[in-house]
C-alpha cells in the first residue's frame, strides 16, 4: 500500500543510494568477470520507500553504486531522499553536500541515522526507525514545503506500519540486471541478543512477517524485468520465527514448480538451523544454495560470553555437515577481537576453517552491523 497522507502538492522525488567504498560484503573487486553486473544488491530500503510514496509524486532512484546522481538529476528534484549504513557515511553526506548545492531540501532515513542521528547533523530531515508515522509525517511536511527548514528536523517512528501493509518495492525504477543478486524480506527482526549485534535494537526481537502472497508477488515483479537468477533473503534471521518459515516455504516451492525453478535462493540465519530438518528439506526443495551463519567464533565460552549460547546447541562441524547434506553452502562470519581472545586465537580459527570447508568473512570486533 502507498501512504494514506492526503497531498495538496506534486513533489518530485530523488531517492539516492550511496556507494559503498571498498569492503568485505560487495564483492565489487569481481565484477569485471561478470558482464553487465555493476553493483552488489538492489536498495532494497529505498525502492519500499519509492513504492510508499504518494501516487500523485514522480520519483526517481539511482544506486551510486552504479552511476552517480547527476546535476540534471539533482536538478529535476524537489526533494533528495538518501539512506545507507554506517560504511556509507562519507557517501550519504557527500550526497547531501551535492544536493544542499543544487538548492534541495534532503532527508536521511536507514540503519545508520536511526542508530546514530548525531552523525547528520548538516542533513535538514531525519527520519529514525523504520516506515510507519514518522514516514507519513515527513510526506506531509513535504508537502507542506520543500524549502529548507530552519533547524534540522526529526521524525521517530513510533507506529511501524505491518509488514502486511508493505507496498512491494519499486523494483522497476533500477536495471536490476545490473546487480550480482536480487534481495527479498520475509521478516524483520531477531529474537536472540547476542551482544555484538544491533539488529534487535533497530528492529525488535519479535519477528515480524509478509504473508507468503507478498512475497511470491515480489518475485513476480522483480521477473518482469531482466534480472540475475540469485535471490537473497534479507531476513536478520530466517528461522526467527520457525513456524513461519515453515509455512511460508511450501508456497515457495510451489512457485518454483510454476515458473520451472527461474531462481535460485539463500539466505541468512542462526546456525541452530541445523536442528530444523523440516525447514532444510523444503528449502533443499525451493533450490536455496548458500546461508550466512554467524559462527563467530568455534570456541564455546566466547559463545556464552557473547550471549549466542544457542551456537552450542548442537556440536558444530555437526550443525555445519547437516548444511552441507542438504546443499547449502556454508558462509560464516568471523569475529577477531574479542575480549576473551587468547594468543592462538587466530590460529585456532584458521584451523577451524581448514576443516570446516565454510566460506568465511572476518569481521573485527568493533563492526557496526546492518
Amino acid at each position: 500500500m502507498r501512504t494514506s497522507v492526503t497531498v495538496t502538492h506534486r513533489r518530485r522525488v530523488l531517492c539516492v543510494f550511496p556507494a559503498y567504498a571498498p569492503s568485505f560484503g560487495t564483492f565489487s573487486h569481481a565484477y569485471k568477470l561478470m558482464p553487465g553486473v555493476r553493483a552488489f544488491m538492489p536498495p532494497q530500503g529505498l525502492l519500499l520507500i519509492a513504492a510508499y510514496m504518494p501516487a500523485q509524486w514522480p520519483v526517481r532512484v539511482i544506486d551510486e553504486n552504479i552511476r552517480p546522481a547527476s546535476a540534471a538529476d539533482l536538478a529535476w528534484a524537489d526533494v533528495v531522499l538518501v539512506s545507507g549504513m554506517h560504511i556509507q557515511a562519507p557517501q550519504i553526506r557527500d550526497i547531501a553536500r551535492r544536493a544542499h548545492a543544487a538548492g534541495k531540501v534532503v532527508a536521511v532515513g536507514g540503519p545508520s541515522v536511526s542508530a546514530s542521528p548525531e552523525m547528520y547533523p548538516e542533513i535538514d530531515y531525519l527520519h529514525i526507525g523504520e516506515l510507519g508515522d514518522a514516514t507519513d509525517a515527513l510526506i506531509a511536511r513535504l508537502d507542506e514545503s520543500v524549502a529548507p527548514p530552519a533547524a534540522q528536523m526529526r521524525f521517530e517512528t513510533a507506529a511501524r506500519l505491518a509488514l502486511t501493509d508493505f507496498p512491494i518495492p519499486a523494483y522497476d525504477l533500477v536495471p536490476l540486471r545490473r546487480y550480482l543478486m536480487l534481495t527479498l524480506q520475509f521478516s524483520s527482526g531477531c529474537p536472540y541478543r547476542c551482544e555484538f549485534c544491533d539488529i534487535p535494537g533497530l528492529y525488535g526481537r519479535q519477528p515480524r512477517l509478509k504473508t507468503p502472497q507478498q512475497i511470491t508477488a515480489e518475485l513476480d515483479a522483480m521477473r518482469a524485468q531482466r534480472h540475475p537468477p540469485a535471490v537473497y533473503f534479507v531476513d536478520d534471521n530466517f528461522i526467527g520465527n520457525r513456524k513461519a518459515t515453515r509455512e511460508m516455504l511450501p508456497h515457495l516451492v510451489a512457485w518454483q514448480k510454476q515458473h520451472g525453478y527461474p531462481l535460485q535462493f539463500s539466505c541468512e540465519a542462526t546456525l541452530n538451523i541445523a536442528k530444523q530438518t523440516e525447514i532444510l528439506a523444503l528449502m533443499r526443495e525451493a533450490s536455496f544454495k548458500g546461508i550466512f551463519v554467524g559462527i563467530e567464533t568455534p570456541e564455546a565460552d566466547a559463545l556464552k560470553a557473547m550471549r549466542k549460547e544457542h551456537n552450542v546447541a548442537l556440536p558444530m562441524m555437526q550443525a555445519i555437515e547437516t548444511l552441507n547434506r542438504y546443499g547449502l553452502e556454508v558462509t560464516a562470519g568471523i569475529i577477531l577481537g574479542l575480549d576473551t581472545d587468547s594468543p592462538d586465537t587466530e590460529a585456532r580459527l584458521a584451523d577451524f576453517i581448514d576443516v570446516s570447508c565454510v566460506s568465511t568473512t572476518r569481521l573485527p570486533s568493533s563492526f557496526s552491523g546492518r
